[in-house]
């Protein structure tokens, strides 16, 4: 099976309420795909109907062409987590992989393999009551890993985890997809995205706002710096001499320069800054486009790509 994942006019609707209005996307094999929205988007019915947990009212959302549901041997094609739960918590972590493993006709090495890429190696014979979330969170990957599928499928994977836990998902998350499998999850953790992720598929009110590289948002968005001086017009007049566009507002500088070549263009002619802010990242992007009134980005960005 080739590892592409596709939603092609994917459509719910639960009473009044349109969760996902025609979303047509894909995930391809090799790349870590992150479907990114605020809370309400839509970002967990999608994957839920992917998944054939829910059933669609109109659209398809498939594996090479096939629904989840017609998938001959899922397991060794698909891993998915949703949720850290489902698990007896007098039950260990080991026993726990064993009966999936038994069930689904596994390897019966498969339990020590993935325990042992998830870092759980040291605490298999533990009891999963005594688990934290995080740990629980990467007993759930071990699972969806059990198979070796070619796909995996994570609903905001880092819910729960620790600095060093996030780093190991990302890591792992990194190793999988350069292996070439399809990796798709939702998030909201626009920080972690922009260190993974090559592909963005951006959700708001149900619908896909925009599907596109990592670095094609990021240019989108503009490289430019927002800047705060007590002597303004030197540093205008600094900034006009390199060709730097540049305007005025509230008191501050909106460059369409990268915060590097601003600070050295200031040291150069000594020009003191009290405040020196890159705007080319994904999260000035995100609310550009979700353009959410209780976002944190106060100063929107202009056509041109510089905050206005």
């Amino acid at each position: 099976m080739t590892a592409v994942v596709e939603f092609h006019g994917l459509s719910k609707s639960f009473g009044d309420v349109s969760a996902v209005d025609e979303v047509s996307a894909a995930a391809r094999p090799g790349e870590v795909t992150a479907l990114l929205g605020p809370n309400g988007a839509g970002k967990s019915t999608t994957l839920r109907m992917l998944l054939g947990l829910v059933e669609p009212d109109k659209g398809t959302a498939t594996f090479a062409g096939r629904r989840y549901d017609e998938l001959p041997d899922p397991i060794r094609q698909v891993g998915a987590v949703l949720e850290a739960s489902g698990y007896h918590p007098g039950r260990t972590a080991f026993d726990h992989l064993r009966i999936l493993t038994v069930a689904s006709r596994l390897p019966r090495e498969a339990p020590e393999r993935v325990l042992a890429e998830c870092g759980l190696s040291a605490d298999g014979g533990r009891r999963v009551g005594s688990f934290s979330l995080g740990m629980r969170q990467r007993l759930g990957i071990a699972a969806a890993m059990l198979g070796d599928p070619k796909v995996l499928v994570l609903d905001e994977p880092t819910n729960g985890l620790d600095p060093p836990g996030v780093r190991w998902l990302r890591g792992y998350l990194r190793r999988l997809a350069d292996e070439g499998r399809t990796v798709l999850l939702s998030s909201h953790a626009l920080t972690e995205v922009e260190l993974i992720a090559d592909h963005v598929l951006v959700m708001a009110g149900g619908r896909l706002l925009r599907s596109s590289s990592l670095a094609a948002l990021r240019a989108e968005a503009g490289v430019g710096s927002w800047v705060r001086t007590p002597d303004p017009d030197r540093l205008a007049h600094a900034l006009d001499a390199a060709g730097h566009t540049h305007h005025r507002t509230d008191g501050h500088l909106a460059v369409d320069a990268t915060p590097e070549q601003v600070g050295e263009l200031a040291a150069l002619h000594r020009i003191v800054l009290h405040g020196l802010e890159g705007t080319a990242d994904l999260e000035k992007a995100f609310f550009r486009l979700t353009r959410d009134p209780h976002s944190p980005m106060e100063r929107p960005l202009s056509a041109e790509g510089v905050l206005s």
